[in-house]
């Protein structure tokens, strides 16, 4: 039988992997079930973080299955999850500015109309997106993981004559890493958008590797802390942009006092000054997160499970 650099069998590989993706798909299902219900339930700014996270790593685990898994079976769930994620958007948006805000209240008092015009804001926008949350149906997303569940097992079964299904998925997490070094070196300290595209392909990359990371001996608990801090970083980037930008659309309405609001805008595009050259310094940090030396000893996702084969 065929082994690997490590001594273990194809099938045993196969196995691990097989059943390491299916507990995976199954616990993300649950996760993603559990923060519906609380969304449902309450209407807070944690209950919106936790569902969006949630359906960020399901779809991150479907992508991860397009290796393995026909993508009729996938892209109608794809669709209908992203669709879900993308519907919260002005409500995060809102909750960022009311954050920011808030932590300037103290020292400049006259920005309380802002504050409270944005409480309002956020009450108005909660309601929809609690509803939204009763009215999403979950016969499709359990149809669909019947499906899938059901080719995943026969795709990486021992007799399956397909091409090698880990080096497949080494590959996804390989093209995943290339997509943020090549967006990482467009980067253009002017061009704060530039900084937004890398952290998305960041942040995807991420969940690949927190997904597989039990799978991948090279990626210590550790790693993926930095690699938290490191989107982190960029996240404050976007954060602070996504203030500035709806402070801009208040001043244009000239419904509220002018000067708090410009003092308030100094503040804050000193502050983005300030993370953009903190960002810049650490950029080069991602090069850490998947170096050659990571691709060999993971050849083939050198299943720690397989030694024991």
């Amino acid at each position: 039988m065929w082994k690997d650099d490590h001594g273990g069998s194809l099938a045993a590989n196969r196995t691990v992997l097989r059943e390491h993706l299916l507990e995976s798909l199954k616990e993300r299902s649950r996760e993603y079930r559990k923060a519906l219900k609380r969304c449902r339930k309450r209407r807070s700014e944690q209950a919106v973080h936790q569902l969006r996270v949630q359906l960020r790593r399901l779809l991150a685990m479907f992508e991860i299955l397009t290796c393995l898994v026909s993508r009729e079976q996938l892209q109608k769930a794809q669709k209908k999850l992203k669709k879900r994620l993308d519907g919260f958007d002005q409500l995060r948006d809102t909750h960022v500015q009311l954050l920011y805000t808030a932590g300037m209240l103290r020292n400049l008092t006259e920005l309380k109309p802002l504050y409270k015009k944005l409480q309002r804001r956020e009450q108005r926008l909660l309601g929809p997106a609690a509803k939204r949350a009763r009215n999403f149906r979950r016969g499709w997303l359990e149809r669909a993981m019947r499906k899938i569940k059901s080719e995943l097992k026969l795709t990486l079964s021992s007799h399956s004559v397909r091409s090698d299904p880990a080096r497949k998925i080494l590959q996804l997490l390989e093209s995943a890493f290339k997509r943020v070094t090549n967006l990482r070196q467009r980067i253009n300290a002017k061009e704060l958008p530039t900084i937004h595209r890398t952290r998305i392909a960041f942040k995807q990359f991420r969940y690949l590797v927190e997904l597989l990371q039990p799978l991948l001996p090279a990626v210590k608990p550790q790693q993926l802390v930095a690699m938290d801090n490191y989107q982190t970083m960029m996240g404050d980037i976007q954060d602070i942009e996504v203030m500035i930008e709806g402070l801009e659309r208040f001043l244009q309405k000239k419904k509220l006092k002018r000067a708090p609001l410009l003092r308030f805008r100094e503040v804050l595009l000193r502050r983005r000054e300030l993370l953009v050259a903190a960002y810049l310094d650490e950029a080069d940090e991602l090069l850490t997160f998947w170096p050659p030396a990571h691709q060999d000893q993971i050849s083939a996702l050198a299943f720690r499970s397989a030694h024991a084969a």
